[in-house]
């Protein structure tokens, strides 16, 4: 673990250092693993701004001008020209950026190994699993380090350190915030997002997160916002029961206990038949496995990917060929179309984040490459349904019943994401925080 000289990178990009408590910082990579690269100095845009009041890490994949982004991996591309559309939002808001996080290497992983950069651990639970690929975001949250931090979700990756960690994470509707100058897995999925300590510091950074990027054509930003998000109470919502009986007993009260409590504030809450969740997450494997393995097919030669269970996941797409592609997206196309018109009557959806516990370090560490897959498959069975159909969701913290955090997901309805952000911040202040 090395501390990176980031003088320089102040000087010639335009951004201002400004002090912190370095000790404080390496206190909280002591106990998570987590930065991979800690600043001497933070680094803002703008010490006057906004926020400048807040501290945040950015995943190892986002862009700053004159730092070499490692992905968790081998591969290297050299210092970056110039930064992430997001990150330079939040820095020139006078943001403090204290360093760069680790993550599952390239970003495929919901469990925060990585043997080439050294496991990142659970400041809260330390024996278990932190989540990932976002994990050492979710991590430094978690442990005060930092107020905020920038992740990446393809198939659950903010929304599960969020749940494993005790914080917020939110994932946006694929498409509307720009990913320019972040590193690509899977173009159809993918989505950037913050994670928080709580809603309050999450509304304050969304919506410079939010803006219009003139240089990202694939980004379809939302109208801009014409004042700040507040906390918004829900009329109605859904819930499935089928998912809750599949769940951890203590994660199916907690949810129970929400609902029971959201009822008496005067919110419909719905049980729904069934689920559709099993079906969708086999068509997101497929989705996923063929969009990776075309982004990064080059990089399988050689030991640019080192984790045998990503080279594996990438592989499994080299089956599918490009009409395959081209029919699972007319068929996600459909399945949007679908959910949307079958739950159009609901403000937002309440379901778990995981449908299983939080596996422990030593499970995950003993299990074999197909263990591990299947560990894989258990963890994002909730949270890879949602990316593939494009779906806003955020995670919040429930109450503590025992030793370990977890969470539930919130969901809205497709570029609805503004009123879901107020839901999930009446939700907290209302139901969450009692």
């Amino acid at each position: 673990f090395e501390p990176d000289l980031a003088g320089g990178v102040a000087g010639q990009h335009f951004l201002e250092e400004a002090d912190h408590d370095l000790r404080r910082l390496e206190a909280g990579h002591e106990r998570t693993n987590g930065f991979a690269k800690i600043f001497p100095k933070a680094l803002t845009a703008r010490s006057d701004g906004p926020l400048a009041d807040l501290k945040f890490v950015a995943k190892d994949m986002y862009a700053l001008a004159g730092h070499e982004n490692h992905f968790g991996s081998n591969l290297r591309l050299g210092p970056a020209g110039r930064h992430a559309f997001v990150l330079a939002q939040l820095l020139g808001e006078g943001a403090r950026l204290s360093g760069m996080a680790k993550m599952n290497e390239m970003a495929l992983g919901p469990h925060g190994f990585n043997e080439l950069d050294g496991h990142v651990l659970n400041p809260i639970a330390p024996e278990y699993l932190p989540g990932g690929s976002s994990s050492g975001t979710g991590a430094l949250i978690a442990d005060g380090a930092v107020d905020f931090g920038l992740g990446s979700d393809t198939a659950g990756s903010i929304r599960i350190p969020a749940h494993c960690c005790g914080i917020v994470g939110y994932k946006p509707s694929h498409g509307i915030m720009s990913r320019r100058g972040t590193m690509t897995l899977c173009p159809g999925l993918d989505v950037v997002g913050p994670l928080a300590r709580n809603m309050e510091v999450m509304l304050r950074v969304v919506p410079s997160m939010l803006r219009d990027d003139p240089r990202d054509h694939d980004q379809h930003a939302l109208a801009a916002l014409d004042g700040p998000i507040g906390p918004k109470r829900p009329t109605r919502i859904g819930y499935f029961p089928a998912l809750l009986a599949q769940c951890p007993e203590r994660t199916s009260k907690a949810i129970e206990d929400v609902a029971t409590m959201a009822t008496a504030h005067g919110v419909e809450m719905v049980a729904l038949e069934g689920h559709p969740f099993a079906h969708l997450a086999r068509a997101a494997i497929a989705f996923q496995s063929a969009e990776a393995y075309g982004t990064h097919r080059d990089h399988l030669d050689g030991e640019l990917i080192h984790d045998v269970t990503v080279r594996q996941r990438m592989q499994h797409g080299a089956g599918f060929a490009h009409a395959d592609h081209l029919l699972l997206a007319k068929a996600r196309d459909l399945a949007l179309v679908q959910w949307q018109d079958h739950y159009a009557s609901f403000d937002a959806l309440i379901m778990p984040c995981m449908p299983i516990e939080i596996p422990t370090r030593q499970a995950y560490e003993d299990a074999d490459p197909d263990g591990r897959m299947s560990l894989v498959g258990g963890i994002t069975s909730l949270s890879r349904p949602v990316n593939y159909l494009r779906l806003p969701s955020i995670a919040l913290p429930l109450p503590q019943l025992g030793s370990l955090p977890h969470g539930m997901q919130l969901v809205g309805h497709y570029r609805d994401d503004v009123a879901l952000l107020g839901m999930a911040a009446w939700m907290e202040a209302e139901l969450l925080s009692a």
